[in-house]
C-alpha cells in the first residue's frame, strides 16, 4: 500500500513534465483521446493519444460527448482502453472550473496503477475543454479512498517513460 501511494505520489509530481497538455483541443481545433498504451510495449510511455473524429458543424464537443467516445474504446491499433469492462457514465456535472464524472460501480473496482492510468485518460481528456482546470471521478457516487486527493489537474497528470517503464508489470 505504501509503495503504491509513493509511486502515484511520484507519477503525481514527474506529471507536470509532459509539455501540451490539457487546451490541446481549444488551440488545434481538434481534441484528442487518452488511452494505455497496448502490453507488450516494453518501453515508452503509458498513454497515447487518438484523434476525436467530431465533425466540425456539430460546435464544441461537451464533456459527454468526450466521455462516451472515451468509454466506446480506441479505434487506433496499439492503444488500449483502460476502464473495466462494463464501465458507463452515469451522468456528469460542472460547476465552475471543476467537471465531475458519476461512472458505473465497475469503476470503482480499478486499483493502483490501472487506477491511476485510467484517472488520468479520462482528465487529459476533459482537460482540454475551455475552462475545465479540475475533474472529479465518483463511481457510484463515491470516491476512492485512498487518493492522494479527489480533484485531479491536468498539470498532474504528465507521465513521463522513465517512471513508466515498470508500469506495464505494475497493471
Amino acid at each position: 500500500m505504501r509503495r503504491t501511494l509513493a509511486l502515484a505520489l511520484v507519477l503525481l509530481l514527474a506529471l507536470r513534465l509532459l509539455p501540451g497538455c490539457g487546451s490541446g483541443g481549444e488551440e488545434k481545433g481538434e481534441y484528442e483521446l487518452y488511452f494505455a498504451v497496448s502490453s507488450g510495449v516494453g518501453h515508452g510511455p503509458a498513454l497515447d493519444t487518438q484523434p476525436l473524429d467530431w465533425p466540425e458543424d456539430r460546435g464544441r464537443p461537451t464533456p459527454e460527448d468526450l466521455l462516451l467516445a472515451l468509454l466506446s474504446g480506441p479505434s487506433q491499433e496499439g492503444l488500449r482502453s483502460p476502464f473495466p469492462r462494463g464501465v458507463a457514465l452515469r451522468s456528469w456535472e460542472r460547476e465552475g472550473e471543476t467537471v465531475t464524472v458519476y461512472l458505473s460501480e465497475q469503476y470503482g473496482g480499478l486499483t493502483d496503477m490501472a487506477l491511476t492510468l485510467a484517472d488520468y485518460c479520462i482528465v487529459l481528456t476533459l482537460s482540454q475543454l475551455e475552462g475545465v482546470e479540475w475533474v472529479e471521478i465518483r463511481s457510484e457516487g463515491h470516491t476512492s479512498s485512498y487518493r492522494s486527493h479527489q480533484l485531479l489537474q491536468a498539470g498532474e497528470a504528465v507521465l513521463t517513460e522513465e517512471l513508466m517503464e515498470g508500469a506495464d508489470s505494475a497493471t
